[in-house]
């Protein structure tokens, strides 16, 4: 189940201490997810990474109108939930530019990775290279199952979504439940649908 997070729905989160002693894994999980990353209302970090074609760009130059969406993903070579969930989003693009917001994708992939996949997918959305998850960092989204340096998912972030203002202020957040790392909830995705009816909410 998505769970989405706006100011006027901040009720669905409930931090783990009042859940008292429960143990219910997807009431912990929501906890967790809600605390990923940037918070409602507030700034987010400076984005200033390379895309597809090596060009650098910063999260100013891709807002659209009325701001942007902002998805981080696991990869778009190795993990095909990320591979998907990228294309669904290429397939509702024209409906999010429509709303006057740019799209964004943020993996650890290199450059030549994102290339390939673009060219080869026919993607039009903006991908960007974190290869060193400095962004990933920043926001303070990297996935702790992977600790190991010579894993191939080292530095990979949890897969969570944010609808940014102009001035870059989160004013959405998307996650999925229940589940991180081994637990599996990186293979549920957020839906571009529940995206698109939060930005007609705000």
């Amino acid at each position: 189940m998505l769970r989405s997070i706006l100011p006027a729905l901040m009720l669905f989160v409930l931090p783990l201490a009042a859940c008292g002693n429960n143990d219910d894994p997807v009431e912990q999980s929501q906890a967790a997810a809600a605390g990923l990353g940037p918070a409602i209302g507030s700034l987010v970090p400076d984005i200033r990474l390379l895309d597809a074609n090596g060009t650098e760009r910063t999260l100013a130059d891709l807002a659209g109108e009325n701001g942007s969406v902002v998805f981080f993903n696991r990869s778009l070579d190795w993990c095909p939930y990320c591979q998907r969930q990228a294309l669904e989003v290429e397939d509702a693009a024209d409906a999010f530019d429509a709303r006057g917001y740019g799209l964004v994708f943020i993996t650890y992939d290199p450059v030549d990775d994102l290339a390939m996949f673009s060219e080869r997918q026919g993607v039009s959305i903006v991908l960007l290279s974190d290869e060193n998850s400095a962004t990933i960092d920043a926001f303070e989204l990297r996935d702790p199952m992977y600790s190991d340096p010579n894993h191939y998912a080292y530095g990979v972030p949890y897969p969570i979504a944010f609808v940014l203002n102009t001035d870059g202020i989160v004013q959405a957040k998307f996650w999925h439940e229940p589940g991180f790392g081994q637990d599996g909830g990186y293979q549920i995705r957020i839906d571009v649908n529940d995206v698109l009816n939060a930005i007609d909410a705000l």
